[in-house]
C-alpha cells in the first residue's frame, strides 16, 4: 500500500479543515470581542495547518493516480482525522466530555447533526458546529466525485449526470472536477445565507442556518420558528441540496451566451444576448425538469406532504391550513434530504406521519447530492428493475429493457446497486443486532442504525439527541463507526479490509 499517497490527501484535507477556524475567528475577533476565544481558536487552526503540512512533506513523490485501497482506507481516515481535531472547542470549553464531543463531531462532519450540545451552549459553539457541517459535505462532495468512483464504481452517477462528466482517479482530471463542486457548492452557501437574510434573519444567524441547510447538517437550531419566510428559505435550501451538484454546474456552464459578433452595434449585441440568455435559460429549465430524478422528488415532495396534511386533517390537528400544509412541506423536504429539521414536536405525532418521515429519510435526495440514504436514482433503478421481472414472469419470451433518461442502463450497473441495496439491508440488521446487544430495545437500535445510515441523524419520537446521550461508551464508539460507514457507503469499508487482507496472505505466501 502507498502511504506516500493517503500522507499528502489527509494532510491537504487537514490544511483546508484549517480555513474553517476563520468563522469563530471572525466572529469572537469582531462580535465577541474576545480575546480569549481568538487566540483559541486561531491556536487550533495553526496546529491543524502544522499537522496538515506534515502530512504532506511525508508524502512527497507520491504516484500521480489514485489507486482502489488508498482510496478506500483514506476514505474511511479522513472523518475520523478532522473530527479528532474538530472536537477539541467542545471539550476544551467543557460543553461535552471527550467521547461525546468526538460522537457530536462525527456527527456533524457526516452531516447527521445529532447535536449533544445543551441549548445553553454558546453561540461560538453552534457556529463551529456549522462550520463542521458545511466541511464534512464539501469533504464528501470531493470524494464522490474523485475517490468513490475508484471504490464503488460510481453506480448511478453516470446516469443521474446523463452521461455528461469523465470521472476519473488521475490527479489532473480529479482536481478540475474538484473546483466545479467547490464553486457550485459556496456559490449556493451564498445564495442560501442571502435567502435567510432577505427573509429577516440576522447576519450570522443567515450565514448558520445557510450553512447547516445546504449541507443537510440540519441539527436542533432553527431561529425564528413560525417566521414564514424563514420557513420557506429553508424549504427552498434543503431542496437545492438534494439536488446533483454536477448537474449544477452543467446548467450554470451552458447558461451565458456565446460573444456576440464584432461587427454588430452594442444596441443589437445587447438585444441579442437577452435574446440568447432567455432561450438559454428556458432550455436549462426544460433540461431541469426532464431529469428523472427531479420529476420523482417533486412528485414525492407534493404527494408526501398531501398525505400527511390530510392525515393530519383526518385526526382535526389543523387549525391553519396553510401552516399545516406548509409545516408537512418542511418535513417531507428536511426528512427527504436527510437534513433532520423539524419546527413543531413530532414526537407526539401519529404513527403513520413518523413512518412516512422515516421512509423519506431511506430514500435521500439526488445522486450527486450531500443527502444520504440510498439516493433516488437506485430508487428509481431498483423499481424499474422490480416491473421488469415482474413483467417477465407474465410475459418469458418478452426481452425488457432498463432505462433512466432515455438511456439504456447496463447490466453492470444494475448488478452494482442490487448488491448495494443488499448490503444496505445487510448493515442495518447487523448494527441494530450490535446496538441491542449493548442495551437499547430492538426498536430503537434499528431506530439508531437508520439515522446513522442515512446521515438524518434524529427520527422524531423514535430517537434523538437523549437516545444517543444514554447509550454506554462502546455504543457510542460503534456509532462512530456507523455514521463514518453510512456517510462513505458500505463499499469503502469492504474494499479496504477485502485489500488489506489479501495484500497479507499474499506476502505470507
Amino acid at each position: 500500500m502507498d502511504r506516500k499517497i493517503i500522507f499528502v490527501l489527509l494532510g491537504n484535507a487537514l490544511v483546508a479543515f484549517a480555513f474553517t477556524f476563520a468563522l469563530p475567528v471572525i466572529y469572537a475577533a469582531g462580535f465577541m470581542h474576545s480575546v480569549f476565544a481568538t487566540v483559541f481558536f486561531l491556536a487550533l487552526a495553526a496546529g491543524v495547518a502544522f499537522v496538515g503540512k506534515t502530512f504532506v512533506r511525508l508524502g512527497r513523490r507520491h504516484r500521480r493516480r489514485l489507486p482502489l485501497l488508498e482510496s478506500a482506507v483514506t476514505m474511511l481516515l479522513i472523518f475520523p482525522l478532522v473530527a479528532a481535531f474538530g472536537a477539541l472547542p467542545f471539550y476544551l470549553s467543557g460543553w461535552l466530555p471527550p467521547l461525546d464531543a468526538f460522537l457530536e463531531t462525527v456527527s456533524d462532519v457526516t452531516t447527521a447533526g445529532i447535536s449533544l450540545l445543551s441549548a445553553r451552549a454558546p453561540y461560538i459553539l453552534r457556529l463551529w458546529q456549522s462550520a463542521l457541517m458545511w466541511f464534512g459535505s464539501l469533504v464528501f462532495l470531493v470524494m464522490l466525485v474523485t475517490m468513490m468512483p475508484e471504490v464503488s464504481g460510481s453506480f448511478g452517477m453516470e446516469l443521474s449526470l446523463q452521461g455528461g462528466q469523465n470521472l476519473s482517479p488521475r490527479f489532473s482530471q480529479m482536481f478540475l472536477i474538484l473546483k466545479r463542486v467547490a464553486k457550485v457548492y459556496a456559490g449556493l452557501t451564498v445564495f442560501s445565507a442571502l435567502l435567510f437574510k432577505l427573509a429577516g434573519l440576522g447576519g450570522w444567524d443567515a450565514v448558520l442556518m445557510a450553512m447547516r441547510c445546504i449541507s443537510t447538517g440540519g441539527g436542533n437550531f432553527f431561529p425564528a420558528r413560525g417566521n414564514v419566510l424563514v420557513e420557506c428559505a429553508a424549504i427552498f435550501s434543503m431542496l437545492l441540496a438534494c439536488g446533483n451538484f454536477l448537474f449544477y454546474y452543467r446548467l450554470a456552464v451552458t447558461l451565458p451566451p456565446a460573444a456576440a459578433k464584432r461587427k454588430e452595434n452594442i444596441f443589437r449585441r445587447g438585444i441579442s444576448y437577452v435574446k440568447t440568455l432567455r432561450k438559454n435559460f428556458v432550455g436549462n429549465v426544460k433540461h431541469f425538469y426532464s431529469n428523472t430524478e427531479v420529476k420523482v422528488i417533486t412528485a414525492i415532495i407534493f404527494i408526501g406532504a398531501a398525505i400527511i396534511f390530510l392525515s393530519s386533517y383526518r385526526r382535526g390537528l389543523l387549525v391553519d391550513y396553510g401552516a399545516g400544509f406548509r409545516y408537512a412541506l418542511f418535513h417531507v423536504v428536511s426528512f427527504l434530504s436527510t437534513t433532520g429539521i423539524y419546527l413543531t414536536p413530532l414526537e407526539n405525532a401519529h404513527d403513520f406521519d413518523r413512518f412516512f418521515i422515516f421512509l423519506m429519510a431511506v430514500f435521500g435526495g439526488c445522486m450527486g447530492s450531500v443527502t444520504g440514504g440510498l439516493k433516488m436514482i437506485r430508487v428509481v433503478v431498483l423499481t424499474k428493475v422490480a416491473a421488469a421481472e415482474l413483467t417477465k414472469v407474465m410475459h418469458p419470451r418478452m426481452i425488457t429493457s432498463i432505462r433512466v433518461n432515455g438511456l439504456a442502463v447496463p447490466p453492470k450497473i444494475i448488478g452494482r446497486i442490487l448488491g448495494f441495496f443488499f448490503l444496505s439491508l445487510l448493515t442495518l440488521f447487523v448494527c441494530a443486532a450490535v446496538l441491542s446487544f449493548m442495551g437499547p430495545k430492538f426498536s430503537e437500535a434499528v431506530a439508531i442504525s437508520v439515522a446513522c445510515l442515512t446521515s438524518v441523524g434524529v427520527l422524531p419520537g423514535i430517537c434523538d439527541a437523549a437516545t444517543f446521550l444514554s447509550l454506554p461508551a462502546a455504543g457510542k464508539i460503534f456509532c462512530v463507526l456507523i455514521l463514518i460507514v453510512g456517510r462513505l457507503e458500505i463499499f469503502a469499508l469492504l474494499v479496504a479490509v477485502a485489500g488489506l487482507v489479501s495484500r497479507r496472505n499474499f506476502k505470507e505466501w
